[in-house]
Order: C-alpha cells, then sequence, then structure tokens
C-alpha cells in the first residue's frame, strides 16, 4: 500500500492557477477516482502526480519520495495510446530493457501481458494496427510489466466501446487483486461507481471532496458535488 502525501499543492499557467491549495494525504490500495467536469484539472493533477510536470508550489511524495523520484514504481498511461513502431511483442518488451530488467524472465512476462491484455494472437503485428481498444490494452500492460506499485490512468477508456472498456476494466481490478493501486481520472460517471473505493472530487483546480466513493455518489457535501452528480456542472 502506497502512501500519497500532497501539501499546498499549485500550478499556475500564463497566470491562471489550474491546481489550487490541494492538501491530500491518503492511503489506498485500491481504485481511485479523479473525477470533475472537463477543465477541472484532472489531467494536470495526475500528471503531476507522476512527477512529469512540476508544480508551481506545493509538494507531491509518494511514501515520502517527492513523485520525480521513484517512477519506476508507478505505471502512467496517457488518454491517447502512445505506440512505438514496432510489433506488439517489442513495444511490451521496451521498458524492461530501458530499465534494465534481467533478460531472464523477461519472455515469460511478455507472455503473461499479452494473455491478460489478450493481445497474443497479435504478439508480432505492427503496434500500429491495432484497433483503439487493443492500443490501450497494450500501452496498459507495457505500464504493468515491470510490476509498478501503483498505476496512473488518464481517462483509459475514452471514446472506446462498452466490450473495450469492460476488458480494461478487467485488468485494472486484476492488478489491484495483486495490491496493486490506481488512480484514474475519469468523466464517465458510471464507470468511477463501477471501480472506485475512494473519490477526488475537482472543481476550477480545487479539491472539494476526497471521501469514500459510496458516501460521494449517495450524498456529497458540497454544492458543486451535487451539482454534478445532478449533470449541472
Amino acid at each position: 500500500m502506497t502512501q500519497l502525501t500532497i501539501e499546498n499543492l499549485n500550478y499556475t499557467s500564463d497566470d491562471a492557477r489550474l491546481l489550487k491549495d490541494i492538501n491530500i494525504s491518503h492511503k489506498n490500495n485500491g481504485i481511485t477516482a479523479i473525477i470533475g467536469a472537463n477543465g477541472a484539472g484532472k489531467s494536470l493533477l495526475l500528471s503531476i502526480l507522476h512527477g512529469l510536470i512540476a508544480p508551481t508550489s506545493g509538494r507531491v511524495a509518494w511514501d515520502g519520495a517527492s513523485a520525480t523520484k521513484g517512477k519506476n514504481t508507478r505505471g502512467y498511461v496517457f488518454q491517447k495510446p502512445i505506440i512505438l513502431r514496432r510489433s506488439v511483442r517489442d513495444n511490451l518488451a521496451y521498458p524492461l530493457k530501458v530499465q534494465n530488467h534481467p533478460k531472464t524472465g523477461q519472455a515469460e512476462a511478455i507472455d503473461q501481458m499479452l494473455e491478460l491484455s489478450q493481445l497474443s494472437h497479435l504478439a508480432d503485428q505492427p503496434a500500429a494496427s491495432l484497433s483503439g481498444g487493443e492500443a490501450q490494452r497494450m500501452t496498459i500492460a507495457r505500464a504493468l510489466i515491470t510490476q509498478p506499485k501503483t498505476l496512473l490512468l488518464d481517462e483509459p477508456c475514452s471514446n472506446l466501446d462498452p466490450a473495450s472498456t469492460k476488458l480494461i476494466e478487467n485488468m485494472i481490478h486484476s492488478f489491484v487483486a495483486g495490491d496493486g493501486s490506481v488512480y484514474i481520472s475519469t468523466h464517465d460517471m458510471a464507470q468511477a461507481k463501477r471501480l472506485s473505493n475512494v473519490v477526488f472530487f475537482l472543481e476550477a483546480g480545487q479539491l472539494l471532496e476526497h471521501k469514500a466513493a459510496k458516501d460521494f455518489f449517495a450524498a456529497p457535501t458540497t454544492r458543486e458535488g451535487r451539482a454534478y452528480l445532478n449533470g449541472d456542472l
């Protein structure tokens, strides 16, 4: 279980404050949904949590270490799949090589991820030929192959059909069953209800609610939270 600590986090761009005074002390080995209306700051927060973007002020730490350190203990998946111009198998092998994992066991690890993502039959095909859902499953498998403790997902099922969404959610559940932690930004409230046990609700760059998902969806405590669930935000 990983401890996430956020202290006085702010992010400003072109004189606009996009994240405002966010403070979180959070330990969760389940699924945390980061939700809110478009422009609330979900993707930006996720990028800062992984250390891809530095905050203007404040601090983010995972188990006491800065977000810019220990990235190998986290996997990150962008909303739009990033595909290397090589086969599916070679895409999965890439992070193992970059992180200098021993060659012994690499083939087995790749085969396990191909099976998990249901891409074994496409292993030697060019990754660029994959459908949108297949490509996203491959990028999640690529993030998981180094056995991270935490998986950060930015709108992983955006524009995907229900069947593809179900396969990706199965991959998420499989990771959590192995004691992994997931942080997922999503605009899909039904998905957030299905998956999460904790919610971070953002509005206009502010963290307005941080609570158990069942409590948030049953009775949000803020006016903005109620408006969001009613479709008025």
